[in-house]
């Protein structure tokens, strides 16, 4: 996991590669959330570029959903950003963006660029 905090910005940028399975985001969630930097009220943009998600199923994703409900607010509603250009990671990832039950804005991009639009608050930027 590659970890970069933009103070200024507001935004966490998560960037995972290889495979990776529903442990493996908790976990980058988690430590996300414990870094020093990190506060309450950012924006988390998870980068799947090099990512490899074919192996999470269906019910892993549904219970992906569920897990961020548990967090305080401040952490759990905020804007997430999901960057998934391969068509297993978007579909996915907007599979995630449906079934989250957190109050969490959350919307899946192609590219880095309209991703990071959307999270500085232009509204209409296309998936």
């Amino acid at each position: 996991m590659d970890l970069r905090i933009d103070m200024e910005k507001d935004i966490v940028y998560i960037k995972l590669s290889g495979k990776v399975g529903k442990k493996s985001l908790i976990d980058a969630l988690e430590l996300t959330i414990a870094n020093k930097r990190y506060k309450k009220g950012m924006g988390r943009l998870w980068d799947f570029s090099q990512a490899d998600l074919s192996n999470l199923k269906v019910e892993d994703v549904i219970e992906l959903g569920q897990h961020t409900k548990n967090f305080p607010t401040g952490i759990n509603d905020v804007k997430v950003a999901f960057m998934a250009p391969g068509n297993i990671e978007f579909g996915l990832s907007r599979m995630f963006e449906m079934t989250s039950t957190a109050s969490t804005k959350v919307h899946v991009f192609r590219t880095m660029d309209a991703a990071e639009k959307w999270m500085a608050g232009d509204e209409k930027i296309d998936s």
